[in-house]
C-alpha cells in the first residue's frame, strides 16, 4: 500500500486516508482545519479566503457575489441549459406541475464544463463536476454513492480510465484530457449517472 505527505505538515498518509484540495493531498485533521466546503456550490473553498454569512456559512467568491453583493451584474450571461431549464420551468407552472429536472453543478470559469454541461442538458438528478488536473494515478473522481456506477460504465464501454474514490456526495472529478478529448463519452457517463433509477416491482 502506498503511502503519501501531507502537504500541510508531511505526516505520511495512506491513499484512503488522503483528502485532496486543488490537487494537493492532505491528510484528514490539515485538510478539516485549511478548507471547507461553500454553502452554496459546495465546492471545496479554503476557510481563510471564504466569505461567511451572518449565520457564518462559507461561501466561495462566485457564489458570494451572486448571493450577497448589490454590485454584481444585473443582467448576467446565460447559458443554453440554463434557457432550457428556465423554460421547462416556466412550462410546468404554467401547467400547475412541479418540473423535477435540473442542470448539473459546475465551475461555470471552466469552458469545457459549461460545454460538458450544455451537451448534456436538462437532468432528472444533477451532480456536481469539478475539474482535476492530469494524474497518472486516475482520471476520475467520484464520491461514494458515484463509484460503483462510474466503474460499471468504464467496464462496459471497455474503456481504459482510471478511477479513484472522492469525497463528498453526487461529485464527480474529470481530468483535463478526458474534458478535451473524450466530451462525447463523458456526456453518456453522465447522463447514466443523472438519469432517475426506474425501480421495477415484482408481485409477492
Amino acid at each position: 500500500m502506498s503511502r503519501m505527505h501531507c502537504t500541510s505538515c508531511n505526516d505520511q498518509i495512506y491513499d484512503e486516508d488522503i483528502r485532496w484540495a486543488f490537487d494537493e493531498p492532505y491528510c484528514q485533521p490539515c485538510f478539516e482545519d485549511r478548507f471547507t466546503y461553500c454553502s452554496h456550490c459546495d465546492d471545496i473553498i479554503s476557510r481563510s479566503g471564504a466569505h461567511y454569512s451572518e449565520d457564518s456559512d462559507p461561501y466561495c467568491d462566485q457564489c458570494w457575489d451572486e448571493e450577497f453583493d448589490d454590485t454584481s451584474p444585473q443582467n448576467p450571461d446565460v447559458y443554453d441549459v440554463d434557457r432550457k431549464l428556465i423554460v421547462e420551468l416556466s412550462r410546468s407552472w404554467l401547467l400547475g406541475k412541479k418540473s423535477v429536472s435540473g442542470i448539473l453543478k459546475i465551475n461555470t470559469n471552466d469552458e469545457s464544463l459549461s460545454q460538458l454541461r450544455d451537451k448534456v442538458g436538462l437532468v432528472d438528478n444533477p451532480v456536481y463536476l469539478y475539474g482535476l488536473k492530469d494524474r497518472e494515478e486516475y482520471q476520475l473522481t467520484a464520491s461514494m454513492n458515484l463509484k460503483d456506477r462510474v466503474t460499471g460504465f468504464i467496464l462496459c464501454q471497455g474503456l481504459d480510465w482510471k478511477i479513484t474514490e472522492g469525497v463528498g456526495f453526487d461529485r464527480l472529478g474529470i481530468s483535463a484530457s478526458l474534458r478535451r478529448n473524450h466530451q462525447r463519452t463523458l456526456v453518456k457517463l453522465i447522463k447514466s449517472l443523472t438519469t432517475a433509477q426506474i425501480t421495477v416491482r415484482t408481485a409477492s
